[in-house]
């Protein structure tokens, strides 16, 4: 295993004076092109300003879909498009990528025809309700786009009776349910880190580190600063991808270009627990309209309640939080659909947002910009003597993709060839593994034999997938688990610290899976996992204290997660 301790990589960039690719952002698009580069033999240079998939690619719907809703504005091809890349990932990434049910309560049989139709004819109009007839033909020229390399069953339609009987709190008013499927994504998080060492494993030439931030141009190369210390590095290139996300326009015009690319709009999520609820919806997505049309969705997420999104335009990426005004749009959507449900803000223990990096437009509906991604790119100037290829727009399901055109244009411009494809090739963990039962139950067996109780296999290979043999092989006897974290060992955090670019307790609880979403954590437990990586990163007294209270200000500033005089999380 090459060394991919942050620590490392850093000694590395000070020695590194040229690179035929510098990418800036590591969100999904930035590290998915990373690991196509890397595969093709181009030594590449990725820089992140915060941690990997910290912006808006940490911030989804947890959703893997074709874009049925796409349809809509007449979006063919990228319809298409993301059924094919959705049912890629449920095979090339099938430890995170699962199938998922998705049901579609509907009040009307014939509302919204006349402005779906004009829609349709990419002709302005406020579709604020569909029903029946309207999504029957949606979800059948869905299966129509969904049918190449076919993984899942196709829609059907369901009688209220039997709606109510399966989803027993469900507003009664209904006349009638669809059911179809797409997927979701257990832990965007660490498939970002996974592309990250996937490309450094295929090309050991190439580095990705974070809380490294592009800082402009200074004597014809790009200049980057360490976040943490301050120290600058200065690297040529022959061609930079700004993956920046929604802070594109920025890292352009810390380039010298000026202009406006994006148009950004703000998602927000709240997680409620309300376990005996989430129960009830048996694995199942409620895919529903809000007041005025907008799409919102309802799952159990690991035992909770996922509920989101806005869709609120903000010229500002910084800092984005959801506001009161949010929390009651959504559980004002949630009341609508669930009226037996008693639901509060004192159910609320997460909540996030983040910044869709759409394509500027000047519309009146946020929901009608299209999710297709394009590349612009900004020719060498005689202060920068590189290219600037910008990746505007796309979507978490279509990443592979967008990254293969990216990809593509690339190499064009370098004057190299593609040696290999990326449409079949598993990433990190997913190696081994589908959807069926067997390649699990193989593993799982094999961790066990090394000593492990298989409660304790199902949940690394649950976190890592094929990935968990690696962590399991580090450990040189019996775990140590922290107390007010038990589903974490001493062993695993070491792993993970020392081969996964950790520099943080943020990078390790955000950014190497989703615990921080699978229950209310306690105040204890921020401090315990600090201490933990302080005995592994030989942290002294006062970087623990600063780590500890970053933790708890990025749970206040960021989530709106305080903690009572006894620690115990509240939203505020």
């Amino acid at each position: 295993m090459s060394d991919t301790g942050r620590d490392a990589l850093l000694q590395r960039l000070r020695e590194t004076r040229h690179v035929p690719v510098l990418i800036v952002g590591g969100g999904i698009n930035g590290m998915g092109t990373f690991r196509d580069l890397a595969l093709q033999g181009v030594d590449c240079l990725l820089v992140e300003r915060g941690d990997f998939c910290s912006g808006t690619s940490r911030a989804p719907s947890r959703m893997i879909h074709g874009g049925l809703k796409y349809l809509e504005t007449g979006d063919f091809r990228l319809v298409r498009e993301s059924a094919e890349e959705r049912n890629r990932l449920l095979r090339n990434a099938a430890h995170y990528v699962h199938p998922l049910e998705m049901i579609i309560p509907i009040y009307s049989w014939t509302a919204g025809i006349l402005p779906a139709l004009r829609r349709f004819l990419r002709r302005p109009a406020k579709l604020t309700e569909r029903g029946a007839a309207v999504i029957k033909l949606g979800l059948t020229l869905y299966d129509i786009y969904g049918r190449l390399n076919r993984v899942m069953p196709r829609h059907r339609m369901i009688r209220r009776e039997d709606a109510l009987r399966e989803i027993p709190d469900l507003d009664p008013r209904i006349r009638i349910a669809a059911s179809y499927y797409d997927a979701w994504i257990t832990s965007p998080e660490r498939l970002v880190v996974e592309l990250a060492l996937d490309g450094m494993e295929a090309n050991p030439a190439s580095m990705a580190l974070n809380h490294v931030c592009f800082d402009g141009i200074e004597s014809g190369r790009a200049r980057l600063r360490d976040a943490m210390t301050g120290e600058i590095f200065l690297v040529g290139c022959d061609l930079m991808i700004n993956a920046a996300g929604p802070w594109i326009d920025r890292v352009n015009a810390a380039a010298g270009e000026e202009g406006r690319m994006i148009g950004g709009t703000k998602g927000s999520h709240l997680l409620l627990d309300l376990p005996v609820f989430a129960r009830s919806l048996e694995g199942r997505m409620m895919y529903f309209e809000a007041e005025g049309g907008r799409i919102c969705l309802v799952s159990n997420f690991m035992g909770h309640v996922l509920l989101g999104s806005t869709d609120i335009p903000t010229e500002d990426p910084d800092g984005v939080v959801c506001t009161d005004e949010e929390v009651d749009y959504l559980l004002d959507a949630f009341r609508r659909i669930f009226p037996k449900v008693a639901v509060t803000r004192d159910h609320i223990f997460f909540s996030y947002a983040g910044v869709r990096p759409l394509p500027a437009q000047d519309a009146s509906d946020p929901g009608a910009i299209s999710r297709d991604h394009s590349m612009p790119v900004r020719p060498a100037t005689q202060g920068r003597g590189f290219p600037i290829l910008s990746l505007v727009g796309g979507k978490w399901t279509t990443f592979r993709s967008f990254s293969a055109g990216v990809t593509d244009a690339a190499l064009s411009c370098l004057g190299r060839e593609r040696r290999r494809t990326t449409e079949e090739l598993a990433i990190g963990g997913g190696t081994g593994l589908s959807q069926g039962t067997g390649d699990a139950e193989a593993l799982l067996s094999e961790l066990a034999a090394t000593g492990l109780s298989r409660g304790r296999a199902a949940r690394l290979l649950a976190c890592y997938g094929s990935r968990a043999r690696l962590i399991a092989n580090a450990f040189k006897g019996p775990e140590t688990f922290l107390t007010h974290l038990p589903e974490v060992s001493h062993e695993e955090l070491a792993f993970i610290a020392r081969h996964e670019v950790v520099h943080s307790a943020q990078d390790v609880l955000f950014g190497r899976g989703a615990l921080f979403l699978e229950r209310p954590l306690p105040r204890a437990a921020l401090s315990e996992l600090v201490r933990a990586l302080a005995g592994i990163l030989d942290w002294d007294a006062a970087r623990i204290a600063r780590e500890e209270e970053s933790l708890v200000e990025r749970y206040r500033r960021h989530h709106r997660i305080g903690f009572d005089a006894e620690g115990m999380p509240q939203f505020i």
